[in-house]
This record gives C-alpha cells, sequence and structure tokens, in this order.
C-alpha cells in the first residue's frame, strides 16, 4: 500500500488557531484587533491565520506572564 504523508495544516479558522495553540478564541480576536496577529481574508471568506503568521506572532509573545 503507498500510503502518503499526511499535510501539513498551511492556515486555520480562528477557532481552530485558537485550540491549535491552546488560548481562547477571546485572546486571538484580541491579538488580532491589537493588529498584533494579521488574518487573511481569501474570496472575502471567513478569516483564516496563516500558519506563518501564527508561528510568528507566537514567537513575540513574551516568555513571562
Amino acid at each position: 500500500m503507498n500510503e502518503q504523508p499526511p499535510i501539513e495544516q498551511l492556515a486555520y479558522s480562528i477557532p481552530n488557531f485558537a485550540k491549535a495553540v491552546d488560548l481562547s478564541e477571546t485572546t486571538i480576536r484580541g491579538a488580532i484587533r491589537r493588529s498584533e496577529l494579521i488574518p487573511c481574508y481569501p474570496a472575502k471568506m471567513k478569516p483564516i491565520i496563516t500558519r506563518e503568521d501564527g508561528i510568528r506572532w507566537l514567537r513575540s509573545l513574551r516568555s513571562e506572564p
């Protein structure tokens, strides 16, 4: 059997991004309002967070609370 490797997820809806990073949707939407996290709006659809921007945002967070 010729199994394909899993496809790496390239973008997330806001709820799925929140789950992926174990934060609330409120926290994610707050970061979007403050322009810390920039969603994309492909073809006027729901906003998505690209993998690259999500990683960039996570790296920008403080390491101490």
